[in-house]
């Protein structure tokens, strides 16, 4: 998996992750995958998240890491009874989020790999992103293909 027992140190301690995993490493590595799930889900359009998430120690990006982190705490918590810890969790999934469509809308350019066709084009498979000068904004314009 992209993410390690050790990532989680930076914003809880190894006690409030054994209570909110109830000890239980599969509810941890579900609630990773849907929190990779949602990150893609608005980077991949751009960005190549399957050779990001392939990364390991090191050579993934902090703010990765940190922000799958705290997607996937939120999705945690959620599951904890009466709603305990939740406004937190709350506020760090809602930053999360926050810088996703960030990244989404060009406002935020992680050092992520992106797609790159065969004739060295940059850009999702099948999207061709036009570039209008008059207002410097970019629209994607989806290719349809005859078969």
């Amino acid at each position: 998996m992209f993410l390690t027992t050790s990532d989680y140190n930076a914003v809880c301690d190894p006690y409030e992750l054994q209570q909110i995993t109830a000890s239980d490493s599969t509810l941890r590595q579900q609630a990773e995958a849907a929190a990779l799930q949602l990150i893609a889900s608005y980077t991949r359009n751009r960005y190549d998240m399957d050779t990001e998430f392939a990364k390991t120690g090191d050579s993934r990006d902090p703010m990765l890491v940190n922000v799958a982190v705290n997607v996937a705490l939120w999705f945690l918590v959620h599951r904890l009874p009466q709603q305990m810890g939740t406004d937190r969790r709350d506020q760090l999934y809602d930053e999360a989020v926050r810088w996703l469509k960030d990244v989404q809308a060009s406002r935020a350019t992680p050092d992520w790999a992106r797609y790159v066709s065969a004739d060295g084009e940059e850009g999702f498979p099948g999207f061709k992103v036009l570039h209008i000068p008059s207002k410097g904004l970019q629209y994607p314009e989806r290719e349809f293909r005859c078969r």
